[in-house]
C-alpha cells in the first residue's frame, strides 16, 4: 500500500507540511527583525534567548531625540554623532567621525569647550557654546558633558540643547520689562511736572511772581531732560524723577 492510499500517512504528511510552513514563517520573522526573543524548553521552566541587543532601545532614543549628541575620545576625536547633531552642524555623520571636535567650534568658543572636556573632577559639566548655524548666524547651545569611564577606556558624551527659543523668550521678557519701566518713569515725570506747575500756581496766587517764573523755568528744564531720557537720549531709572515731598509755594522744584 502506498503513502497516498494510507489516510494516516496523508494526515502525517499534512501535519509536517503545516510545521514546515510555520517554521518558515518564524524564520522570516526572525530574519526580518520581528522577533526580540525565543522561549525554548519546558513551559514550566522555559529558557529565554534574547535576539535584540540590550542597548538597542537606548540607541533608538539617542538616534531619534531632539538634542544633538557626540561621543569623543579623551583626546577630543569624534567617535559617534547622532542625526540631530549632524543637522545642527550641517555635516554628515561619516564626515565628522574621526575628526577633532575643535574643527566644528569657533575659536572664540574654545575656552568653554576646553572646560567641558577638561578633567575637573566633576562627572558632569555644563557650559553654553555658540556654533555657526546653517545660515551662518551663531546658534546658542547648552552643552552637557558626561564622562564615561571603563577598565581601559575613557570617553566623553556631549549633549547639545538648542537655546534659540529660550533666548528669544528671555529677550521678549526683557523688552517687556524695559517697556514697563519706561511707562513707570513717564508716570513719575508727569507727576513731578504737575507738582512744579502747582507750586508755580500757588506762588502766583501769593503774588510771588519771580518765584513762579523760577519754578516754571526749572520745571521746563527738567521736563526737557526727562523727555530726552524717555526717548533714549539718557538713562533714567524709576524713582529718580519723583519728589521726596509735596511741592510748596516757597520752594523751587528739584
Amino acid at each position: 500500500m502506498t503513502g497516498e492510499d494510507d489516510p494516516l500517512d496523508a494526515a502525517a504528511l499534512d501535519d509536517l507540511r503545516q510545521q514546515v510552513t510555520e517554521l518558515r514563517r518564524a524564520l522570516a520573522e526572525i530574519g526580518g527583525g520581528g522577533v526580540d526573543a525565543l522561549v525554548v524548553g519546558d513551559p514550566a521552566d522555559p529558557a529565554i534567548y534574547t535576539l535584540t541587543p540590550a542597548e538597542r532601545p537606548y540607541r533608538f532614543i539617542v538616534e531619534r531625540m531632539g538634542e544633538g549628541a557626540l561621543t569623543v575620545s579623551e583626546n577630543g576625536v569624534v567617535l559617534y554623532t547622532n542625526p540631530r547633531m549632524s543637522d545642527f552642524l550641517a555635516t554628515p555623520a561619516d564626515a565628522m567621525v574621526g575628526r577633532d571636535i575643535v574643527d566644528f567650534v569657533p575659536v572664540d568658543q574654545l575656552p568653554q569647550l576646553t572646560r567641558l572636556l577638561g578633567d575637573t573632577g566633576e562627572s558632569t559639566r555644563r557650559a553654553e557654546l555658540e556654533l555657526p548655524g546653517t545660515d551662518g548666524v551663531g546658534v546658542p547651545y547648552l552643552v552637557t558633558a558626561t564622562d564615561i569611564v571603563g577598565d581601559d577606556l575613557r570617553l566623553r558624551c556631549l549633549v547639545f540643547t538648542d537655546l534659540t527659543m529660550q533666548k528669544l523668550i528671555e529677550q521678549q521678557v526683557a523688552q517687556e520689562a524695559a517697556r514697563a519701566e519706561r511707562q513707570q518713569v513717564a508716570i513719575e515725570v508727569n507727576d513731578t511736572i504737575v507738582q512744579g506747575l502747582v507750586a508755580a500756581e500757588m506762588a502766583l496766587d501769593l503774588d510771588h511772581h519771580d518765584l513762579a517764573r523760577r519754578v516754571i523755568a526749572r520745571t521746563s528744564e527738567h521736563a526737557r531732560q526727562w523727555i530726552g531720557a524717555l526717548t533714549g537720549a539718557e538713562s533714567l531709572q524709576p524713582g529718580t524723577a519723583v519728589r521726596s515731598h509735596p511741592a510748596r509755594a516757597g520752594e523751587a522744584t528739584p
